[in-house]
């Protein structure tokens, strides 16, 4: 269980990547069929999918019986519900069933090869059709459903196609170092988040000219704002409107002081170069944040491509340094021509020398007991009985690693009882 909860959230994704390709299908059947209910456009296949990652969790017997009974469960559901409604409703339950009953033959597969290139592709078209159909009048409304889930699919189709390309270039190891795959999957989102914003460039820029219109707003109302506690003196239509006039000049009744429009001028003034200050000093921020992004950002491929090689093991080898193979060949050719040394005789050796020796005979007629060691080689190889193994690995014991002498009398007592 431990090992599969470990796993389950790349299963997860894995899962998600089979509901995003198929969720096309279910936002234009429940555009045709329940045009009023865009809640079963979704619904019905995130509820299927909640249910799929469900069953991995199960043992492996399990799952399949699970994914059966999530299907007869959404078909009950809409016999009960969708069916009174016009039997044609049921079609909307296909890309549920569909993705439960393909998900359990999926769970014993390798993370990130759990669909092959051509479910992918077959994926990347179904959206791509979807969005054609959307643009007709039957499936109008659909596509920013579409468009959302295609974005998603298509980041999961890059991490994915990275993935591989990673295991390719490790010359048959199983995965990529860790520290490897978590740098080149950083890599391949921001570029991709960089794409993204690129495409959406016109739907950003009106968003920001919103902002921008709001901000003038809200600045034109703190102007108004302090505007209105200025105090403004009105002339009345009768007696003593001859001393007033006298002392603030000419003014009709009813309009503004010469010196609340002066002050009116002055605060326009002031508000303007305040948003143009303000405007001056986001851009400078935004600049110097882009320009420190910017050289973080590239820092950081520098360390990616300097420690990539860190993990990387070439396995290739040049031949085009032609001293290197003149030697080589050179050496050859001596090594052919040269006689091998005679081993010595067994009565010149001394018992730790014959003992040794013993063992070396041993691993020439068992090569592969080389990677073992002598106690693991000589317990579990057939030719020896436990008796002869164990007097065997004693006596190979005290030969290679102590200070104890053994004596040639012993060394031939071990060769009669191993028989050698």
């Amino acid at each position: 269980m431990k090992a599969r909860l470990r796993v389950w959230p790349m299963k997860a994704v894995a899962a998600l990547c089979l509901a995003a390709g198929l969720f096309p299908l279910s936002v234009l059947l429940g555009r045709y069929f329940a045009p009023e209910e865009a809640i079963l456009w979704w619904a019905p296949i995130a509820a299927a999918y909640l249910w799929g990652i469900g069953g991995y969790l199960l043992p492996q017997k399990a799952r399949l019986p699970v994914a059966v009974l999530g299907c007869a469960l959404l078909v009950a559901w809409g016999i009960i519900t969708q069916m009174p409604l016009g039997i044609t409703r049921l079609l909307l339950l296909l890309p549920c069933l569909a993705l439960l009953l393909v998900l359990p033959p999926a769970w014993s597969r390798p993370v990130w090869d759990e669909w092959s290139s051509g479910a992918w592709l077959g994926g990347l078209i179904v959206h791509l059709f979807a969005q054609t159909a959307a643009t007709r009048p039957p499936f109008s409304g659909a596509m920013s459903y579409l468009l959302a889930v295609f974005a998603v699919y298509v980041f999961l189709f890059i991490l994915s196609l990275n993935r591989h390309s990673l295991r390719d270039g490790m010359h048959g190891a199983e995965k990529a170092p860790a520290a490897l795959r978590r740098r080149n999957g950083a890599l391949v989102t921001v570029f991709f988040l960089a794409s993204a914003l690129i495409a959406c460039w016109g739907k950003l820029a009106e968003w920001l000219n919103t902002a921008f219109q709001y901000t003038v707003l809200a600045v034109a109302y703190v102007i108004n704002f302090i505007m209105s506690l200025l105090p403004v003196r009105q002339m009345g239509a009768g007696g003593g409107g001859g001393d007033l006039g006298g002392m603030l000049g000419a003014e009709e009744a009813g309009e503004p002081s010469a010196f609340a429009v002066l002050m009116e001028k002055v605060f326009m003034v002031l508000a303007a170069i305040l948003l143009l200050a303000l405007v001056l000093l986001a851009l400078w921020a935004m600049g110097k944040g882009i320009r420190r992004l910017w050289k973080r950002f590239m820092a950081y491929l520098r360390r990616y491509a300097g420690e990539t090689g860190e993990d990387y093991v070439d396995e290739a080898e040049s031949i085009l340094n032609w001293d290197e193979r003149a030697q080589s060949i050179r050496n050859q050719l001596q090594n052919a021509f040269k006689r091998a040394p005679k081993p010595p005789r067994w009565e010149s050796m001394t018992g730790r020398e014959r003992v040794r020796f013993l063992y070396r005979q041993f691993l020439k007629r068992k090569p592969d007991a080389k990677m073992k060691t002598a106690r693991e080689a000589l317990s579990q190889d057939a030719e020896y009985t436990q008796p002869q193994a164990n007097a065997f690995i004693q006596a190979y014991e005290r030969a290679r690693y102590s200070d104890e002498d053994i004596s040639a009398q012993e060394a031939d007592k071990l060769r009669k009882t191993i028989k050698a």
